[in-house]
């Protein structure tokens, strides 16, 4: 009966906005205020084996949201959230909103349908094991319609913070948010964070964390990207993320011509890109030998030229702490790159703390990172902390 009243109520709202559109336009800037979002649609129980062995309670949720692509369009979501063990402390839990790393394209590949990495179980264990209840949101595409358009800022943002507006409509949550994430999940979290004031302004944000961070503005050079190779004739792992930035590009645009992109050598893997989930299609490109001298076409820098304004953040000043963490072996987001974000974010006025960790590449820093962050956010949610905010 709650289902269908509330997939009843969301095809009424669906069906007045279309209403409303022919009368009035709407734009990108209007849109948060005009079409509702971060409502629940939908709350199931979360499959045993797509959960976390940390939590108490499990349930994958369909939330309303603003495709951030076009920015005026209203759509649904999905995602998880995870309660931990244990009496719900008065008040309700603190909150680390999850934003994960690439996993894909295509609707199948989203993490609340698929079991989560070994890597990212321990990860999110350890939060819940603090006393957090995780929202871990899928993003725009991934386990919803539509194409997942990667590494768009608003897109991501916007699908990001309406799982945690929906999330704590009907979940015992504190209005304590700390937003997590790595490596694409690093970009969708500090994405979230610079729309959050404008987006979600009740929300009250401690502290973003972030591991393994891409970064794109006006310089970002596809050669730079792809040159810091240790080896530059062995396969490169971030050819599948230039092939979803391509596919994400070409959905708004299906004129682009994709051998003006990439050789004859990468087009075959590139043709798979669409439906498989980045495991796979790394292994693809790694048995095609495919790196950045036998992939990409002279045209691929006007590709990223044209793309970078979706990828870039709203701002780089927020007014809450940043903890940044990097590999110093990375080469899946060049550290280079995660120099230049940490250097410009603190430039900006943002109160950072930064750390490196040595000989460590982009999936073995993530766990370690825990021995800084945890006492980080630890500090921040501190009562003096608290006492200062309100």
């Amino acid at each position: 009966m709650f289902n269908r009243l509330w997939r009843y109520a969301s095809a009424a709202l669906f069906a007045s906005l279309v209403i409303g559109r022919a009368a009035h336009a709407v734009t990108p800037e209007a849109a948060p205020t005009v079409i509702p979002h971060g409502a629940i649609v939908e709350r199931l129980p979360l499959e045993a084996d797509h959960g976390l062995p940390e939590a108490g309670e499990q349930f994958r949720i369909r939330y309303s949201s603003i495709d951030g692509v076009g920015g005026i369009e209203a759509r649904e979501d999905t995602g998880a959230v995870f309660l931990p063990k244990g009496p719900t402390p008065a008040g309700g839990w603190p909150v680390v909103l999850w934003a994960h790393g690439t996993v894909g394209v295509a609707s199948p590949c989203a993490p609340s349908l698929n079991v989560r990495t070994q890597r990212d179980t321990q990860y999110l264990g350890t939060w819940l094991s603090l006393g957090f209840a995780v929202v871990a949101p899928d993003y725009a595409g991934l386990g919803s319609q539509g194409l997942h358009h990667y590494l768009n800022a608003r897109a991501e943002a916007y699908s990001v913070l309406d799982s945690l507006l929906a999330a704590r409509s009907v979940f015992p949550l504190q209005n304590r948010v700390v937003i997590v994430g790595q490596s694409q999940g690093a970009h969708a979290a500090f994405a979230a964070a610079g729309y959050q004031p404008l987006y979600a302004p009740d929300v009250k944000v401690v502290a973003t964390v972030l591991t393994g961070t891409p970064y794109f503005n006006a310089q970002t050079s596809a050669a730079a990207i792809f040159a810091g190779q240790p080896d530059p004739g062995a396969p490169d792992p971030k050819i599948p993320y230039a092939m979803y930035i391509f596919l994400s590009a070409a959905d708004r645009d299906p004129s682009l011509q994709a051998s003006r992109y990439f050789s004859p050598q990468a087009l075959p893997v590139l043709d798979m890109a669409r439906s498989l989930c980045i495991g796979e299609l790394t292994d693809r490109s790694t048995a095609a030998g495919l790196n950045g001298g036998n992939s990409m076409q002279p045209a691929i820098q006007k590709l990223m030229h044209n793309q970078t304004p979706s990828l870039r953040y709203p701002t780089l000043r927020i007014k809450h702490p940043v903890f940044i963490g990097m590999g110093s072996d990375d080469i899946d987001v060049p550290v280079m790159m995660q120099q230049a974000f940490a250097r410009d974010v603190a430039a900006a006025g943002t109160t950072t703390m930064v750390r490196v960790y040595e000989g460590l590449d982009h999936d073995a820093a993530v766990n370690p990172s825990l021995r800084d962050s945890v006492p980080f956010i630890l500090k921040q949610m501190a009562p003096e902390k608290r006492a200062r905010a309100q």
